[in-house]
């Protein structure tokens, strides 16, 4: 682990200033627990200006919207705590639900409104009548840390999302880069798929930026803008470059391509050279020559000719795509406001903003947390525990802070581990040094020396959540007032409630939820192919845009998880693949001779039939019709045929990788 930077130690002392300027604003309004504005500064802060502006906002509702809900129940219910234990753990496990589906950082509001509605509703079961007065004042105490965070990040040497965001889009473009000319070599890097996986996983990270992008007030938003157009074209280069490779893949065994081809690729090869793309000028004319190209190619030739007019069509995507990227890429990183030249891909035409929701793992993640709430609850009642509401608010708020997780058990126990480190530290501040402070400036030199070490560890992505649970649950423990009091007893028992609470949760979520990478992965694969069912079913409409869009998010979401579990993406870039090949498919039918078209629309049931099935492996059959409608259509006049016999091609060669080429071809080459 390397030493901290002076960024680091900047976000730590302007983190404590903010907590002590919200402490200090708490004891002069007698706030009743002015720690909580202290917990919550270090809850909202975040190195980036822009990220800690948009927590503060999201937090500001979801506490608002829990404290709302908890005035609500609380008082209605009092009189019957089975009730009241249930109705606010099926609320909790609702805003759970709700936000696991939402995957953008705004899921933040309601993963808030679900545990602040335990925070403030489980400590006043046995005060129904105060419900309105303690509900205020958590929200004040609440939004006062909101505030004081917000502000102090946003004047003290504000750091902006803006140069980070560049940074990402330049490590996107350098892997972009590599993967596109692994794509048009013949020898292909060992790399090849460690770059493709970079890739998606980059376009993670920065798809999570915008968010951030459009609450920095330090940053022009046009910013914004380009990377929201930049985004949807990196991921859909993938699916464009694994065509591009499938097609030199697959013309080697025949001779390779032609050498008009075969110099189109070389010259796309030289352009890509280097660590930057080549002159502008030279990719111009490199289109022109490839369109050239496409224009005088026979789409009724052998099964060689139409792979090299794939491969063409493909490497002129590639190349628009690409040139689309780099203006994009040098207009986010030099914050320009108008791009030099119109882009050349329409990808609203193909690939519409479409996310993929997993309503599985999203009840799961929310029966997770109803049962954790009712356990614990339910052990609070029949012992009778005064500290059992702490456990139960820790209970909620352990599984709900790691629920989007593919694997949450190992957040928590972690949680849990350095909630234990930090009620020693508490000991040791209220047994040893703050019986000797007797004012707010001793108070704050005091607390320095452990708060700024907890700040300049939440400066660092790796040590960020052990900073944050040792700064959190250290300012709870000792329970900061405007007097100094300690009970051994009381603080005892807040102790061993919270470890309880966390603990609790980490247990039910090894046994009920027993999951991790590889079972995400398989989620979001099973998911695929019942899209890909859709996309075939000719009774439906052709929502290609949608269907793309759809796709290419889940690969996105693949990515990290395909890397973490030892996999490789070449099953779902093929798979997205088929997909664009049978929404083209779904389309050019109906342009067909009614022989064509019958022979398509069978092969379209099939595929439906294929893809909702439990197999995964596609069957002889099913290869079979596939040549019969390639055979039928590619005899077809109209300028429509040419749209259905790539797609045909790309099909055949996404489902049938091994496949011998067509009986048709091989009886051409005879003749």
């Amino acid at each position: 682990m390397s030493l901290p930077d002076e960024q680091q130690w900047l976000f730590a002392f302007k983190t404590f200033a903010a907590a002590m300027l919200a402490m200090a604003i708490g004891l002069w309004l007698d706030l009743p627990r002015p720690y909580w504005a202290v917990a919550t500064v270090y809850i909202t802060s975040h190195p980036l200006s822009g990220t800690t502006r948009s927590k503060a906002v999201f937090r500001v509702l979801g506490t608002l919207i829990g404290a709302c809900v908890a005035v609500a129940i609380v008082p209605n219910l009092a009189g019957a705590p089975p009730l009241l234990v249930l109705a606010i753990a099926l609320w909790s496990a609702l805003c759970i639900y709700v936000s696991v589906l939402d995957r953008s950082p705004r899921s933040y509001v309601a993963m808030l409104a679900g545990y602040t509605t335990a925070l403030i509703g489980f400590p006043t079961v046995d005060t129904p009548n105060q419900i309105f007065d303690i509900a205020l004042a958590r929200t004040e105490e609440i939004v006062l840390g909101i505030t004081c965070a917000a502000v102090v990040s946003s004047v003290v040497f504000p750091r902006s999302v803006g140069p980070l965001a560049a940074q990402r889009v330049k490590a996107w473009f350098k892997h972009a880069h590599a993967s596109v000319r692994d794509a048009v070599s013949l020898n292909k890097s060992p790399a090849a798929e460690t770059h493709r996986l970079q890739v998606a996983a980059d376009s993670a990270d920065i798809e999570n930026l915008v968010t951030f992008l459009s609450y920095d007030t330090n940053l022009d938003q046009s910013a914004t803008r380009w990377i929201k157009q930049l985004q949807p074209r990196m991921l859909l280069l993938l699916p464009v470059m694994s065509s591009v490779a499938d097609r030199l893949d697959e013309l080697q065994p025949l001779g390779g391509p032609s050498a008009p081809v075969a110099a189109l690729v070389e010259r796309t090869r030289v352009w890509m050279e280097g660590d930057e793309p080549g002159d502008a000028a030279v990719r111009d004319a490199l289109l022109v020559d490839v369109q050239a190209e496409i224009d005088q190619h026979p789409h009724r030739s052998g099964w060689r000719d139409l792979l090299e007019l794939g491969l063409l069509m493909r490497l002129r995507d590639l190349l628009n795509i690409q040139s689309d990227c780099i203006a994009l890429a040098a207009a986010t990183t030099g914050n320009a406001t108008t791009l030099d030249a119109p882009l050349h891909y329409p990808i609203e035409q193909h690939v519409a903003v479409v996310r993929h929701q997993d309503h599985g793992m999203a009840l799961l993640a929310a029966f997770v947390t109803l049962f954790t709430v009712i356990t614990c609850c339910s052990f609070w009642i029949v012992c009778a525990w005064p500290a059992g509401g702490t456990a139960a608010m820790m209970a909620t708020v352990g599984t709900s802070l790691f629920a989007a997780r593919d694997d949450p058990y190992p957040s928590i126990v972690g949680l849990t581990k350095w909630t234990i480190v930090a009620a020693f530290a508490a000991a040791a501040y209220l047994l040893l040094i703050l019986p000797a402070v007797h004012n707010f400036e001793s108070l704050a030199l005091v607390l320095a020396p452990a708060f700024i070490l907890y700040g300049v560890l939440m400066g660092a992505p790796a040590t960020y959540p052990i900073g944050l649970g040792l700064a959190v649950n250290t300012g709870s423990l000792i329970a900061l007032q405007e007097m100094y009091t300690f009970d051994t007893a009381s603080f005892l028992n807040s102790t061993v409630a919270v470890v309880t609470g966390t603990g609790l949760a980490a247990l039910v979520t090894a046994v009920l939820r027993p999951v991790g990478a590889e079972w995400s992965a398989m989620r979001l694969i099973n998911a695929n192919r019942a899209t890909l069912a859709q996309a075939a079913d000719i009774s439906s409409e052709n929502q290609r845009a949608s269907v793309a869009g759809l796709m290419i998010d889940r690969m996105m979401l693949l990515a990290p998880r395909a890397a973490a579990a030892g996999h490789t993406m070449p099953e779902a870039l093929r798979e997205l693949r088929a997909g664009f090949n049978i929404l083209d498919l779904h389309r050019a039918r109906l342009e067909l001779s009614r022989g064509a078209r019958r022979r398509l629309e069978l092969l379209l049931i099939r595929l439906q039939r294929h893809y909702a099935s439990a197999s995964i492996a596609p069957t002889a059959g099913l290869l079979r019709t596939l040549d019969r409608a390639l055979a039928a259509v590619r005899d077809e006049p109209s300028g429509t045929a040419r749209r259905a016999v790539l797609g045909l091609v790309g099909l055949r060669r996404c489902l049938f990788p091994t496949a011998k080429p067509p009986r048709l071809a091989l009886q051409e080459a005879a003749r």
